[in-house]
């Protein structure tokens, strides 16, 4: 879909976390909001969730390799290894729900240098110095105005980055389809930029080379199927329809009156 003027301009702003995740990108659905448009959760729908560990250390490493220049400014705690009363009372004078602890630092750093060296063709990817990085996009799938910003649109694709608890590949790409809603993901970032996408993640658990006392990180990289945009698609127009239903500008039934029926 063609780019509007109007959409140029909000495009720019969106580049500001500020303004994405404020009151200028709340006028559009996103993929965060597919996961509370579901029949066991549309009740959630707009609820902001609290800064998390998870949530922190995904940004950490995601700012080391997109946007290292930042990484200067990332809160770390680095006075003592627990996170007892000097690291909450560190936490209320920043304003902040959670910070790294230096050695939870270290193992982030670790997992981006060797995501962006162990290969040379993921090196090239990942490193390409013409690639978008944070790239916003907006623009309308289903008759609703919907928002992405893809972490790297490079050589003719979108790359999404990922860390990953799964313990093998076809575990990763299993909790991404039925789970992480990484199916719904691929499709709006898909139809919004109009390029394939892929998937590259890094295992979070370090393993061994046999015993040869060498250490390393699985990683993945997983172009997204047809099928899967296809699951992807179908789920997004559900999660539409429950937005048009309970929350939309002429929703038609009040969510204070949905109860579950259902047998044992």
């Amino acid at each position: 879909m063609a780019q509007k003027q109007s959409d140029k301009k909000v495009i720019d702003k969106l580049r500001d976390d500020n303004h994405y995740y404020g009151k200028l990108g709340r006028e559009y659905l996103s993929n965060s909001d597919i996961k509370n448009l579901q029949p066991s959760t549309f009740k959630q729908y707009g609820k902001i969730e609290p800064d998390n560990e998870n949530f922190v250390k995904g940004r950490y490493f995601h700012q080391l390799i997109l946007e290292p220049s930042k990484v200067k400014d990332f809160p770390i705690w680095t006075e003592t290894e627990t996170r007892g009363k000097a690291y909450k009372e560190f936490l209320e004078e920043k304003g902040l729900d959670f910070v790294l602890k230096e050695s939870e630092a270290i193992l982030i750093q670790d997992m981006a240098k060797e995501i962006v060296s162990r290969n040379d063709q993921l090196t090239e990817l990942l490193m390409n110095k013409e690639a978008l990085r944070e790239e916003p996009i907006v623009g309308e799938i289903f008759g609703h105005p919907f928002k992405a910003k893809a972490d790297l649109v490079t050589q003719g694709i979108v790359v999404d980055l990922k860390t990953t608890s799964a313990k093998t590949i076809e575990e990763f790409v299993w909790l991404g389809k039925n789970k992480y809603f990484y199916d719904t993901q691929a499709f709006i970032y898909q139809t919004l930029f109009n390029k394939s996408m892929t998937f590259v993640a890094i295992d979070k658990a370090r393993k061994e080379y046999g015993n040869t006392g060498e250490f390393y990180h699985e990683i993945y990289v997983c172009p997204v199927s047809e099928e899967t945009i296809l699951q992807g698609k179908q789920k997004v127009e559900r999660a539409v329809q429950m937005y048009e239903n309970y929350h939309g500008k002429d929703k038609k039934e009040d969510i204070r009156n949905v109860i579950y029926n259902l047998n044992f």
